[in-house]
């Protein structure tokens, strides 16, 4: 390999990947066809690259909207709001079940206004990727020689313990709120 992954055009990408902020979405009615288009031009980059399967299907959304994750849309149109919590559900389904995004959507807009609480899910999105695609922070037991598969094992590693972290706080969060 003669470019380190972290010096790849992806990895570039991603560590200067911005997320449209709740002004920058449009603010008008959108059809499923057009929902569909403009989730997958925010989230294609997230896409799976040993898949075929797209970000968000209109299958998944009318799921979402089954298990009230998601309000149902106005006759067929999908607004503002929609768009910005599906691209939220199209992050984080990727290691949290819909279950819990579920958990944390309700929680985010019982503490803050929607389009606050997006703007921070975004500012939080992109730190997080230029911290991981950009300046890789070192932890206490980093080794001395970078290699693919200790960059791969220490990236898998966080996703884990960031998942059961959350896990355990959405518990921790119901048991007390009780």
């Amino acid at each position: 390999m003669d470019i380190p992954f972290i010096h790849s055009e992806i990895a570039k990408k991603l560590a200067n990947f911005k997320l449209p902020r709740y002004d920058e979405i449009v603010s008008y009615p959108v059809a499923m066809r057009q929902l569909i288009a403009i989730l997958e031009n925010y989230l294609n980059i997230f896409k799976d690259p040993f898949e075929e399967e797209k970000p968000l299907t209109p299958f998944m959304i009318n799921s979402y909207v089954r298990k009230k994750v998601i309000e149902p849309p106005e006759g067929k149109d999908y607004n503002k709001k929609h768009i910005m919590f599906l691209i939220v559900i199209g992050i984080l389904k990727q290691v949290l079940s819909i279950s819990d995004i579920g958990k944390i959507l309700k929680m985010a807009i019982n503490q803050y206004p929607p389009e606050t609480a997006y703007n921070y899910f975004c500012n939080e999105v992109e730190g997080v990727l230029n911290a991981t695609f950009a300046t890789r922070s070192s932890f206490k037991n980093s080794p001395k020689v970078i290699t693919p598969l200790n960059e791969s094992v220490h990236s898998a590693v966080i996703a884990f313990a960031n998942k059961i972290y959350v896990k355990q706080y959405l518990y921790f969060t119901e048991q007390v709120c009780v």
